[in-house]
């Protein structure tokens, strides 16, 4: 979605970058004949935020810093030393407005009149200050047996698509598309898998939760549970700081340690929401669209939480499973040793650049 280079000769090497919250995800991915390899990874993470709430990269679509953005890019670009110059850059659900509309099935020329009265519906603002695109993701047939069809519509305010595009062009990087998040990840993990499957991608200061089902986006949604509640829990819990409180998170998990305080009592009910949404968002599918969701897919830092596969199958009764993004994509094997790390956390940044290699 959002390409501004369509004509343009596509080069054989892409970067896919990811501005989150509290960090910026880069891949460099390379094309070579059929296949698609890694060739370049790099991660720029601030800890400030602990100290400070406010102290993130980005908390809303008007808080996007353009100096300290370009200032931690260009750092990022330096130490990484990539040799791609065409990026692909995400946009956080909520910097969009994003909705799953249902029209009766009509001819491609009727459908995109309609669309113009739809996106004046959802999008709270004129269609000249928005950036509009939508597709056909399904059809289904409803109660009364009339087929509609799914489109899946993005909207993004073009103060914020020119935001983005000043901040990479002070970087010396050629913006050549922007993309939802969440259609960046799954274009990784899930690729043309039919499975229908929930998607919690647990990151720092949000999760988001989304259902793709025959291969398409159908839902998405964001909570602000997310893996700085369980650090907090546990810092307010133990009374130490921040830093430590996620040291211990990542060291210990939901399995504590001897002689230590069972973290997961502190960090379960704080967990337990977020799963909870996410089961609330697979009810709520499956009664409308009468399909039943057969998998919970982990992404994300959260979803490096150890003992969280387990708890969450036994919790919600479901197959849970870790999303990969290297599923469709070649990996030096030197790289063995993060690859769990880039699998989950990489996995918006590796569909960016998979996009722009399209």
């Amino acid at each position: 979605m959002f390409d501004f280079f369509k004509k343009l000769v596509k080069p054989n090497k892409f970067l896919g970058c990811d501005i989150g919250t509290t960090s910026i995800k880069m891949v460099e991915l390379e094309r070579s004949g059929s296949a698609t390899k890694l060739h370049n990874y790099a991660l720029l993470e601030t800890l400030g935020h602990f100290e400070r709430s406010n102290n993130v990269i980005q908390a809303n679509a008007l808080k996007l810093s353009e100096r300290e953005t370009v200032s931690l890019l260009k750092t990022l670009l330096r130490k990484g030393k990539f040799s791609a110059d065409s990026v692909v850059v995400s946009i956080p659900s909520f910097a969009s407005f994003t909705t799953l509309i249902e029209l009766p099935d009509m001819n491609p020329e009727e459908t995109k009149k309609t669309m113009l009265y739809q996106i004046q519906e959802h999008v709270p603002l004129p269609l000249s200050e928005i950036t509009v695109d939508w597709t056909v993701v399904g059809q289904r047939e409803d109660e009364s047996g009339f087929t509609k069809q799914q489109i899946l519509m993005v909207a993004i305010p073009n103060e914020t698509v020119e935001r983005y595009r000043g901040i990479f062009k002070a970087c010396g990087l050629r913006l050549r598309a922007l993309e939802v998040e969440m259609l960046a990840s799954t274009r990784a993990v899930i690729g043309t898998d039919q499975t229908p499957t929930v998607v919690l991608d647990i990151g720092a200061r949000s999760t988001n939760i989304t259902v793709v089902d025959q291969g398409f986006v159908k839902h998405n949604t964001q909570i602000d549970y997310a893996g700085d509640s369980l650090t907090v829990a546990i810092a307010k819990g133990l009374g130490i700081n921040s830093k430590r409180a996620e040291e211990l998170k990542k060291q210990r998990g939901l399995l504590g340690g001897r002689g230590e305080y069972e973290l997961s009592t502190l960090e379960i009910p704080f967990l337990d929401v977020i799963l909870q949404e996410a089961d609330s968002v697979r009810r709520e599918y499956e009664q409308n669209f009468q399909n039943k969701i057969q998998r919970l897919m982990l992404l994300g830092g959260g979803a490096n939480l150890l003992g969280i596969e387990k708890y969450a199958e036994e919790k919600l009764q479901t197959p849970v499973v870790l999303g990969n993004g290297l599923l469709y994509v070649g990996a030096p094997a030197e790289l063995s040793v993060v690859a769990k790390e880039l699998e989950t956390r990489f996995a918006t940044a590796i569909g960016l650049a998979i996009k722009g290699l399209l």
